[in-house]
């Protein structure tokens, strides 16, 4: 049965670019094809050819997860060789070190996604899903709030170049909100891979450059790094829960399993679900918090967790809990067919590839991916991440959800108390992503206005809602009903059409 389609996003112009093919009679793997090479012009802060990232794909009663996250290099330069140093990034109420440089770069896996999707699931030729992110690239971009805040945070990096500042800067000014991002190189750059394909990128002149770059100028990567690198299919994670059946990513993302946990341990032996914001129910949160936490940092506790309490078998690896530039958006069409799709290019390591406006990511410049120290990381190694898109289906396995976020080590957390607030509370999705969430740290826990906090609790109550606590971009459906919200946190879009 034909129904309306959905889409919710981190931008406009993302947004936009998914309803263009949409209502051309493309699929939802077409719009998010369209949707994510917009968002390299739309949100350069958390979007990139120089990224990675992950999707789920709902086709019908199949759900696949898409693995284009970043790989470590084959060999490891001497530190003293490498092209890597610190930066100071000002949030305001903290400040934080994230190194970058070229040395700070690992293989990037957005292109190969895209033609990975487009290989299985796309109608609609590449050049065709590539013209509204050329368009907007040689138009330029309106810069919105949130992107003007994102290049404020991390001006320091993209004026480390020539290339970033043309890009976010103009008389020797910060752009703003209202200003325009243009990207005249990206524009011509994408009008032929849209022909050439994916060798362009890993096999021809673009890696060739990046290489020469790299091998001259301090980085690991080689052209063997480009070569080899593959998008890779990977079965979901999938656990009953609430008369639901979740399905959400794998190894090498560790924010599946969390999100599990967390989901397993509000329910578990609870007697009455407690009415929402009160003060048992935000005990139980907390509760849940406490149990994944106790896990959350061990990989071996995380495996042993799931197969004890779902029967899965997880893959070892080292867990990541980071602040990082993320995005995600979420398509249904209206066949039903579902795409959830989370990128970063971390902070950006304030290298731009020559001739395309494009900027690599810093993964390898990420404390909190290398828990045993810079340059510990082991060559040719899938870095782990805690993106996690979602699906939920209902026990017929009808799609009725579809979500995920930003927000780094807090991405699990914000998506599981969203669901938690569509499914077992029955909140329209609006509500259930921009209600009130909390989030626990180092024995504190976060809390939004609206709940109820009584004595004995150790919170810290913010005066409002934050993107500190994520961005949980969402799509229902029931039955031919769709609707989609984007989180207000994150000046999120969302729109329903016919």
């Amino acid at each position: 049965m034909k129904s309306n389609y959905a889409i919710s996003a981190g931008n406009p112009i993302t947004l936009a670019a998914a309803e263009q093919i949409l209502q051309a009679g493309g699929n939802a793997v077409d719009a998010a094809i369209a949707a994510y090479l917009s968002c390299f012009v739309a949100e350069p802060c958390m979007a990139s050819a120089g990224a990675g990232g992950f999707a789920m794909i709902a086709d019908g009663s199949a759900t696949q997860c898409v693995d284009f996250f970043c790989q470590t290099p084959l060999q490891k330069r001497p530190a003293g060789e490498l092209d890597f140093f610190p930066v100071t990034i000002d949030f305001g109420t903290a400040t934080e070190d994230f190194h970058v440089g070229r040395g700070s770069v690992a293989t990037p896996g957005a292109i190969a996604g895209i033609y990975f999707m487009h290989k299985h699931w796309a109608t609609i030729p590449m050049p065709e899903l590539a013209t509204h992110a050329i368009q907007t690239a040689k138009e330029g971009a309106a810069i919105d709030a949130f992107q003007a805040y994102d290049i404020q945070l991390l001006s320091e990096i993209f004026l480390l170049s020539e290339a970033g500042r043309a890009l976010v800067s103009t008389n020797n000014r910060l752009k703003g909100e209202g200003d325009r991002l243009y990207m005249h190189e990206f524009a011509d750059f994408l009008e032929v891979l849209a022909i050439e394909g994916p060798d362009l990128f890993y096999k021809g002149e673009v890696a060739k450059t990046i290489v020469a770059d790299q091998q001259a100028q301090g980085g690991n990567l080689t052209y063997e790094d480009f070569e080899r690198y593959q998008a890779v299919p990977r079965q979901p994670i999938t656990i009953p829960w609430a008369e639901h059946t979740v399905q959400t990513t794998g190894s090498p993302s560790v924010g599946g399993a969390l999100i599990a946990a967390y989901l397993h341990e509000y329910t578990n032996n609870i007697a009455q679900v407690p009415a929402h914001s009160s003060r048992e129910h935000l005990q139980r949160l907390i509760h849940s918090y406490d149990q994944v936490n106790a896990i959350k940092d061990d990989d071996r506790l995380i495996a042993k967790y799931m197969k004890e309490t779902f029967g899965i078998d997880m893959q070892r690896g080292n867990t990541t809990a980071k602040w990082n530039g993320t995005s995600h958006f979420n398509i249904v069409d209206r066949d039903g067919m579902a795409v959830a799709l989370t990128t970063s290019v971390g902070e950006g390591c304030g290298y731009f590839i020559p001739g395309t406006n494009m900027q690599l990511n810093n993964m390898l410049g990420e404390a909190a991916l290398l828990p045993q120290g810079f340059h510990s990381w082991s060559p040719n190694t899938r870095l782990r991440s805690m993106m996690t898109p979602t699906v939920v289906r209902d026990k017929a396995g009808t799609l009725k959800m579809v979500t995920g976020s930003g927000g780094a080590g807090r991405i699990p957390f914000a998506i599981a108390q969203t669901i938690i607030n569509h499914i077992l509370y029955k909140q329209p999705i609006h509500d259930a992503v921009n209600n009130s969430r909390i989030h626990k740290h180092d024995d504190i826990t976060n809390v939004e206005p609206n709940y109820e906090v009584g004595p004995g609790l150790h919170t810290k109550r913010w005066a409002q809602q934050s993107l500190y606590f994520g961005g949980v971009h969402s799509i229902s459906r029931d039955g031919a009903v769709v609707r989609a919200a984007g989180d207000l946190r994150r000046h999120g879009v969302a729109k329903v059409g016919s």
